[in-house]
């Protein structure tokens, strides 16, 4: 079950680094880098937790 964790966490991460990057180019507004990054960061929390609770 980790694994799918790990998945998660890993895209996630590659996603909001690919956002950022577009948003740097000017292809996204603030607005909705903003949304995609909060959206992002909660996903890399709670999987963060669920990884962490499974370890321990």
């Amino acid at each position: 079950m980790i694994w799918l964790y790990l998945t998660v966490l890993i895209f996630s991460l590659l996603s909001l680094y690919f956002v950022y990057g577009e948003f740097k180019r000017g292809w996204f507004p603030k607005k909705v880098f903003s949304f995609v990054a909060v959206l992002d960061g909660i996903i890399v929390l709670l999987s963060g937790i669920m990884i962490l609770q499974l370890l321990l």
